[in-house]
């Protein structure tokens, strides 16, 4: 109570005080001198917010346009297989119980059961006939006969499902490798390495193979090593190496100079030979003897400290610059085909080999029948066997199925159409969708398509331009280590551009691999000197069908100088154009020449302009890269298509693919040669293929680190109108814009669609991260 009092009597005391009131008096006209000015605030703002005109939101499609992205029930001939037409062959399958075809939960190397689905294109002659059937490639791994077999079996999408025409058997040990094998591969060699070896892994490499927590040591990628390589063939030799990696992001530069061959005799996995820190043991159990007789020399790699993202983004910066489409889209898209004023096109993805593209026109003339990615290759050099045997025919994963999910404003502008890719899955008796898979969109490129200033023109000058604005279609793989952007570019002059971009993370061997084959990135990892080779089937149909294939060169011109008062005047010396006609296969092989440069031409003979030129369109390669490696040796006769930039054959049914997802393992047996391709038949006025082949050599720096960035990895080839058209096609479109005075003393003419760039409609709101991650096991899957 004493204290009480005090306090009390201390309060009274203040009271009394005058400088106590003249504080609070201070105290509250600061209150209310800031409320004063809140109210004065919020009162401007509500009168500008008043003044301020409300603008409706822009239209997403704009008269004329329809983005339908629904399933149709009746498919059109080039649309991707259903999810209706993929459960019904499921359900055709189970029924054949002579095939005795296992359900997913029940699949495993020794069994029979669904591998793929696959759209087959029906002959060119029928594919715009009404009644056309649609039909599906379904490959069946039969590891339950007494041969086990691969079969590939034609069902025909009628109404009443039936097989269509005899099935292909393959060798079985050229399968691809599926989930069922590789979690068999892993089982196999974790086991057998944690029962005998898990104290030197621990020793060497400071982690585990199992209950490892945050220092977990592992398999990401392997390497193939065919019967060809390991000269095993004619005995069903199938081997694969496991090299292991210390499991910290990114993996593939934590490498530890540790791997284990596998080797697979039908259905049954055994471990073989051991790579360890430059040295090669027969098996396990010669490691393990080595190693506790001090006959091994061994390493201490530190486990590297996870990497914290802080830096990543900044926090309270400029957001980058965005596209918007203030009068909706200029594109309509149903069925899987997309209409422009201009373009029109069918696309799809095939689950071996990526996107493809259909019935390209332009103008309603049709210029493409067919433009699809084949076969994606990379070949590693190192001394380790990872790298030295890592030579890889991307078909093997499908490509297609790794066309993942999209993400707004990095992958694809914010504006884009995303668009889900369906497929059927060997871990899955229903269809998997990839959400978001493909992206179609209009782009700016900040350049014009054309342009001239002519201030001095009669009458009286003028300028004319337009912007280049270009429709593409993307897809994104993510195979393995690498991503690979594919762009297919449609231009408002008649210009198809195909490009490959890639980025990803590099692959690597440990650092004692020499600098023979790369540069330290890490502080133990090599970047491996690599190449990466891309090929395309290319049918063009310039004029109809019916084409021929030839090239204007350009030559030098010697002839003599009449202008010349010299005595003895000297040659001038010039350039000129030598038309070169190719009338087979083997003639139209091409290898770039640097001293032979020349125009690739395609063209119906019987299609020429007023003026005589033939009609035709340019294929222009900006892409090249020289394969090195000999022909015929290890893995290169797998990929012959990357000896040259560009084949011309002429076009087959049976030749549907330059490759196929064997092309890993059957280099006894080649399911697809291409070199058989290149004949001696004629490709003068016949339905002809261009293959064409895009490359690039990959020396790895440090600044290829973490993600490797895109700027320097573009490759890409064009078509383009080569006296196809009368003048430039894209002259009336209604981007341009000219400027011109009709008289010297009349006021600045403006032709253009708008005068004004400023905005009527607020931009719709568009697909973003946010609503990406709402359903974030879509994107990224929740780690088990």
């Amino acid at each position: 109570m004493g204290e009480k009092y005090e306090f009390t009597e201390a309060s009274s005391r203040k009271s009394k005080d005058p400088r106590f009131w003249r504080l609070l008096s201070m105290f509250l006209g600061i209150i209310c001198l800031a409320l004063l000015i809140t109210v004065i605030v919020l009162a401007t703002q509500r009168k500008e917010n008043e003044n301020m005109p409300s603008f409706p939101e822009c239209n997403q499609a704009s008269a004329g346009r329809v983005i339908d992205l629904t399933e149709p029930e009746n498919p059109p001939i080039f649309h991707d297989l259903t999810r209706g037409e993929i459960e019904k062959i499921f359900n055709f399958m189970y029924m054949q119980k002579s095939l005795d075809i296992k359900q997913p939960s029940e699949a495993s190397l020794g069994t029979n059961y669904i591998y793929s689905m696959e759209l087959i294109l029906p002959e060119k002659k029928d594919a715009f006939q009404s009644n056309t059937n649609r039909k599906s490639m379904v490959t069946v791994f039969h590891g339950a006969r007494p041969t086990p077999a691969v079969t590939e079996y034609c069902v025909e999408l009628t109404t009443q499902l039936q097989f269509c025409g005899p099935p292909r058997s393959i060798q079985f040990s050229f399968r691809p490798i599926t989930m069922h094998e590789y979690f068999v591969l892993m089982y196999t060699a974790y086991s057998q390495a944690i029962g005998m070896i898990s104290d030197i892994l621990s020793e060497s490499f400071h982690g585990t193979l199992w209950e490892c927590g945050n220092t977990c040591i592992g398999v990401e990628s392997v390497s193939i090593f065919s019967a060809v390589v390991a000269g095993a063939e004619g005995e069903n030799y199938r081997g694969i190496w496991l090299p292991f990696l210390q499991l910290i992001e990114p993996k593939h530069l934590h490498p530890v100079d540790f791997a284990i061959l596998v080797t697979i005799n039908g259905t049954s996995p055994k471990t073989d030979s051991v790579w360890y820190n430059g040295q090669l043991f027969e098996s396990l159990q010669d490691f393990r003897d080595k190693w506790d007789k001090n006959q091994v020399t061994k390493l201490n790699v530190e486990y590297p400290k996870m990497r914290t993202h802080d830096d990543v983004v900044k926090e309270n910066y400029q957001r980058p610059p965005m596209e918007i489409e203030p009068d909706g889209k200029r594109y309509s898209i149903k069925d899987q085909a997309v209409t422009s004023d201009n373009w029109k096109f069918s696309f799809g993805i095939s689950p071996t080999h990526g996107p493809q593209l259909y019935n390209i026109r332009y103008k309603d003339d049709l210029i493409v029948y067919e433009l699809g990615l084949q076969e994606v290759c990379v070949f590693y050099s190192s001394t380790e066997p990872f790298g030295m045997f890592a030579n890889t025919f991307d078909s093997i994963v499908m490509i297609g199925r790794y066309v993942k999910t999209l993400v707004p404003g990095v992958d694809c502008p914010s504006h884009a159409t995303f668009i889900d890719a369906t497929f059927m899955s060997e871990t899955s008796n229903t269809p998997v969708t990839n959400k978001k898979a493909i992206c179609v969109f209009e782009h700016n490129t900040g350049s014009p398509l054309r342009r001239h200033h002519a201030p001095t023109e009669n009458p009286s000058g003028y300028y004319e331009g337009a912007p280049n604005v270009v429709l593409i279609l993307r897809v994104i793989a993510t195979l393995a280590n690498y991503d690979y952007l594919f762009d297919f570019m449609f231009y408002q002059n008649g210009v198809i551009e195909t490009k490959v971009t890639a980025s990803g993370i590099i692959a690597s061997s440990y650092k004692s691999a020499g600098p023979k084959y790369g540069f330290q990135v890490n502080e133990q990892a090599l970047g491996t000197l690599h190449n990466h080779f891309f090929n395309f089937k290319v049918d063009l149909d310039i004029g109809g069908p019916q084409n021929s294939y030839s090239t204007y060169n350009v030559e030098v011109d010697e002839v003599p100088n009449n202008f010349s008062k010299a005595n003895s005047p000297s040659n001038w010396f010039q350039e000129k154009i030598v038309k070169v006609d190719y009338a087979t296969e083997r003639e139209a092989a091409y290898k770039f020449d640097f001293n032979k440069p020349k125009y690739h031409v395609f063209y119906n003979e019987n299609n020429l302009d007023k003026y005589g030129n033939l009609r035709a369109y340019r294929l222009l390669p900006k892409g090249l890269a020289k394969k090195v490696m000999p022909d015929g040796v290890g893995n290169e006769p797998g990929a012959p298509w990357m000896r040259y930039q560009m084949a011309v054959t002429q076009r087959k049914e049976s030749e549907p693919y330059s490759s196929s997802k064997y092309a890993s393992f059957d280099g006894e047996n080649r399911t697809v040669n291409f070199e058989d391709f290149i004949g001696d038949e004629n490709i003068r006025n016949e339905d002809l293929v261009a293959w064409v082949t895009l490359g690039v050599h990959h020396i790895p720096r440090t600044e290829d680190l973490p993600i490797m960035p895109t700027p320097g990895t573009e490759m890409s080839f064009l078509l383009l109108p080569f006296n196809y058209f009368p003048e430039d096609p894209s002259v009336g479109i209604s981007d341009n814009i000219r400027l011109q005075y009709d008289s010297p003393n009349s006021p600045l003419k403006i032709m253009a669609q708008s005068k004004t760039n400023d905005l009527t409609c607020k931009p719709p709101k568009t697909y973003s991260i946010e609503d990406l991650t709402r359903d974030p096991d879509v994107f990224i899957e929740r780690p088990k």
